[in-house]
């Protein structure tokens, strides 16, 4: 199952990196990252060791990237912070509770404690475990939902028709936390026919969505947590309901449900089959109006969003005329996290001349000139220089600007050395066209 999981994962990034003429350095740090995690899964078995916990007088060696860094035992429910750094939920919840507010690996200070389930590490264990006939514990939640069926899903969509308002909320409770906890359980909606239009029915018969928060709060995040699994992404997106209802909780939720809502637009987002969808209906000046929210989470998945969106040319257009170019420029400087996410974007929008022309409305040759200097960020760099090499390909004056700097500072000189691969290949060619218009200067 594991071994399946990935090469779907892997399927999904080469697809990304074939459909784009110059991709994103991350997309091949990806597949890298999930051809590894398929080497290490052929590997045999780690020569075993006495000790207790397995079957027989041995027990293994447990790999060190499968140890929790806070306890340094076996990971049973592995969470990702916004750092990159993985732990045991228990251990970090531990940690947070004691009023820490930083990673403890990196010690650098979170401005965003959200803990995101590490699915694919955690795959990765119970596949470890399984091959090695090793016990892993069982999560609390994983015990409490061994029994959930079709049949149960549909007696719960039934409670979401009743009359009863109570009842309507109590059902809608359940779906939320059921469909949190069991991935078998979010497989259901695919297979029982009308599930989607049945979840969402109370929204629908009560007529305005925010007569009752906690009823919208529930059934948008039970549409969030259905939208993880990877085959029920096209059968929630297609239906007519959900995006309009998604895009009117962004508008009018509180922040809880705001997040929640943006959480399951990104996670949507991911198929390609969806991206045309979402693009049609308006999705974006609702997601660009996001990257102004305070709440660090809703900023983060609003420009993710923003992103998988436009990887589809057909979608680049309908971006920069919602304004997306703007809102960028504002919001730059917010964080290291957000700058490499509206920074990939605006890589990605180079395609388009209008976002070019948007982008020099506000000087961005020095702003890009800037952040390559001052980041220790590989993939910052790779993509200012892109955007970069796009501008004083199509306007000679930007290029003007970009020798100027250079003169003083050599930024460009210096990248082309010490970037990665694609920034000194742009920056490269940068240096051949200014090479080119100086001598064309001086033949004049």
């Amino acid at each position: 199952m594991a071994m399946d999981l990935l090469k779907k994962d892997l399927k999904q990034v080469l697809y990304r990196i074939i459909q784009e003429e110059d991709f994103d350095s991350s997309a091949a740090d990806e597949a890298i990252q999930i051809l590894t995690s398929l080497k290490f899964s052929l590997m045999p078995a780690p020569s075993s060791q006495e000790s207790p916990g397995c079957s027989g007088s041995k027990t293994l060696i447990i790999p060190d990237k499968f140890r929790c860094p806070i306890s340094g035992d076996l990971m049973k429910d592995p969470v990702l912070l916004i750092t990159g750094q993985t732990y045991d939920r228990f251990f970090i919840e531990k940690w947070f509770h004691e009023g820490h507010n930083t990673c403890p690996q990196t010690k650098e200070v979170l401005t965003d404690m959200t803990l995101t389930p590490n699915r694919l590490l955690r795959s990765m264990i119970s596949q470890w475990c399984l091959d090695n006939r090793f016990q892993l514990p069982r999560l609390s939640y994983e015990e409490e939902v061994d029994n959930v069926t079709e049949s149960h899903l549909d007696a719960l969509l039934n409670r979401l028709m009743s009359s009863s308002l109570i009842v309507k909320k109590e059902a809608a409770k359940e779906l939320r936390e059921t469909t949190r906890c069991s991935h078998e359980f979010r497989a259901l909606f695919a297979k029982l026919p009308g599930s989607v239009e049945r979840l969402l029915h109370p929204l629908i018969s009560i007529g305005k969505v925010d007569l009752h928060p906690d009823l919208q709060e529930d059934l948008i995040t039970t549409i969030l947590n259905i939208s993880v699994f990877d085959d029920n992404k096209e059968h929630v997106a297609e239906n007519p309901l959900v995006l309009p209802l998604l895009i009117e909780s962004l508008q009018h939720g509180s922040i809880e449900l705001t997040a929640n809502a943006v959480a399951a637009i990104y996670s949507l987002s991911f198929s390609e089959a969806n991206k045309i969808t979402m693009g049609k209906v308006g999705i974006f000046k609702h997601l660009i109006s996001l990257l102004d929210y305070a709440h660090p989470g809703v900023t983060r998945d609003a420009g993710s969003a923003i992103y998988n969106l436009c990887t589809t040319v057909e979608n680049r257009e309908k971006a920069v005329g919602s304004g997306v170019v703007a809102a960028i420029f504002r919001n730059i400087a917010r964080s290291l996290l957000l700058v490499d996410k509206l920074i990939s974007i605006l890589a990605l929008l180079c395609t388009d001349v209008k976002a070019i022309d948007e982008m020099c409305k506000f000087d961005v040759v020095p702003c890009m000139l800037r952040f390559i200097r001052e980041t220790e960020s590989q993939r910052i760099k790779e993509n200012c220089a892109s955007i970069l090499f796009a501008i004083c390909t199509t306007d000679q004056s930007q290029l003007r600007k970009i020798q100027e700097d250079e003169n003083k500072n050599e930024t460009i000189l210096e990248l082309s050395k010490n970037g990665n691969s694609r920034a000194s290949r742009k920056a490269t060619g940068i240096l051949e066209r200014m090479q080119r218009a100086a001598s064309r200067t001086h033949t004049s």
